[in-house]
């Protein structure tokens, strides 16, 4: 039986409970809260064109992130909804292009479930929880590539205006890989098919303007801060000095199979069929030599070997480089997977994706059972009700279409947890955003928090409070007359009573890298060893 619409959309809403308990999940250290920090300052000064951040210029990223941003605080208040909101709406963007993309490919049925992959992969659901560029990015790129391959399909003026702004937005997210990565997929789209009079196409000419034309505002702002300079380094330096290292450290550098381990836990629960279906495929394209074939496609395939192999080569790994290539191995799984979800499911299929759904089963229960105990009746009442309705979804399909749904249910049960159960404890010991609560409860008026010079500020605090905290020295605080509050480490705390000022105890919070987790911080038992105390500190003379 065919995975029809109806099927698909309860899926999606299966999947939808666990991404709006995500878009409440505080701002995580650093990338996410250092990034709204700079939104917030250009929210809170007025400044649109300036990228600040802690004082200083803030040269690596383009604006969009922090414009989107800034404008929905607008809107919405400086909340973390605000500032997730338009990330996801740009992986609704990236989910509709892939099942767009997928249906002109291949066929509707193909899309739909390309569609559905993509929105239950584990790596796409976190980059709407730790938001940085790669929600808005995998959007960008994947419109494009869709919006190039119609015009490829079609000829037509709307489609090429459109891959433009496609390109323009991903190049205002992260830089020339918005550009680079959809131009590399229709090449080799169109040398696949040996579409020579659309390959020469003097249309093509004017995507460059159109593009250009677009993402004027993002080059103008870059020249009014940094000057030529600046533009240079977005079009030229950002992505190459990635590549080598320069600037950014070595991180990764010396594993080759970084992304290849990477994908593993990031595309689950698909990650092992999708390994099939890229040996099967390629195997399929490269035993024909490359020649075109009835129902095959090179754009998917051909792109994920020659972006895997680009960002493997990398001096700088990190593992959400991965993510704008997931559309791309959805679509690829669900060309190779629709077929068989028509006619009952062999063995293998069945073994292939239960090993996958049992990984997801046991990583649940040792982080809500083990590292974060579920404690909240309600959050257990919703898991076990999406795990039922998925159970019945499941038992009223026919065939292979009761793997994908089971695949999709354990994924959505999965997330459930992560965004409602781990992510709350988790953020427990995140000071920044502890702290800043405390100074909302205390009734402490914000105005007058500051940090203590070289011994510790938070993002995350900073978005909390909904202020850019200020620095002071403890020679600044010994010649005050009145008090402040001080958010401080605990050596800061100590620097500040060896001093002879004295100091309250306002408030206090554990707290750990959230994103950098590791077995002894997992682990209950070891994990107090792994903590730092910060402070909110009453100074006073």
């Amino acid at each position: 039986m065919r995975l029809d619409a109806r099927s698909t959309l309860a899926c999606y809403l299966l999947l939808l409970v666990g991404y709006v308990g995500g878009a409440l999940v505080p701002l995580m250290n650093n990338d996410s809260a250092h990034h709204a920090g700079i939104a917030l300052h250009m929210y809170l000064s007025g400044d649109w064109l300036q990228l600040v951040t802690q004082g200083q210029d803030y040269l690596d990223k383009p604006h969009l992130l922090f414009w989107l941003a800034a404008a929905s605080f607008k809107v919405f208040g400086v909340t973390t909804f605000a500032y997730k909101l338009p990330s996801l709406l740009f992986s609704v963007l990236a989910v509709y292009s892939t099942t767009q993309l997928g249906r002109l490919l291949h066929s509707a049925e193909v899309g739909r479930l390309a569609g559905l992959i993509l929105a239950s992969a584990l790596a796409f659901v976190i980059a709407n929880n730790d938001v940085r560029m790669d929600a808005l990015l995998t959007g960008a790129i994947i419109f494009s590539i869709w919006q190039l391959a119609e015009f490829v399909a079609g000829g037509r003026w709307r489609n090429l205006l459109l891959a433009g702004l496609g390109l323009a937005l991903g190049f205002a997210t992260k830089g020339m890989i918005g550009v680079a990565m959809p131009g590399i997929a229709i090449f080799l789209h169109l040398l696949y098919r040996r579409d020579w009079g659309r390959l020469f196409d003097p249309r093509w000419l004017a995507l460059p303007l159109i593009v250009l034309a677009f993402a004027s505002p993002v080059l103008f702002a870059y020249h009014h801060q940094f000057g030529v300079d600046g533009v240079k380094f977005i079009l030229w330096s950002q992505n190459f000095e990635r590549l080598a290292g320069e600037r950014f450290g070595n991180a990764g550098a010396e594993d080759p199979f970084f992304f290849f381990h990477t994908f593993l836990w990031a595309f689950l629960p698909w990650s092992l069929l999708t390994l099939w279906a890229l040996v099967v495929h390629g195997g399929r394209v490269i035993g024909g030599g490359l020649r075109l074939q009835a129902g095959e496609e090179v754009l998917s395939f051909g792109t994920i070997v020659v972006l895997f192999a680009i960002i493997s080569s990398s001096q700088f790994k990190l593992p959400h480089y991965l993510n704008i290539l997931l559309p791309l191995f959805s679509i690829l799984l669900a060309g190779w997977l629709a077929p068989r979800i028509e006619r009952p499911a062999t063995r293998a299929l069945w073994i292939v994706q239960g090993a996958a759904i049992a990984l997801l089963v046991v990583l649940a229960v040792a982080i809500n059972g083990w590292a974060f105990p579920l404690r909240s009746p309600g959050v257990a009442a919703g898991a076990i009700t999406l795990a039922v309705v998925g159970l019945v979804l499941m038992r009223r399909r026919q065939g292979g279409a009761r793997v994908v749904v089971a695949s999709v249910a354990a994924a959505a049960v999965f997330n459930f947890l992560l965004n409602l159960n781990f992510y709350p404890q988790l953020l427990g010991y995140q000071a920044g955003n502890m702290l800043g609560e405390a100074v909302e409860r205390l009734g402490v008026e914000p105005d007058s928090v500051y940090y203590l010079e070289g011994m510790g500020r938070a993002g995350s605090f900073d978005f909390t409070t909904a202020r850019l905290t200020p620095t002071l020295s403890v020679d600044a605080l010994r010649s005050m007359s009145g008090t402040v509050v001080i958010y401080t480490s605990d050596r800061g705390r100590e620097a500040v009573e060896a001093s002879g000022l004295r100091t309250e105890i306002l408030a206090t919070n554990p707290d750990f890298r959230v994103t950098r987790l590791n077995a002894r911080f997992l682990d209950p038992a070891k994990r107090p060893a792994t903590l730092t105390p910060y402070f909110l500190l009453k100074v006073g003379p």
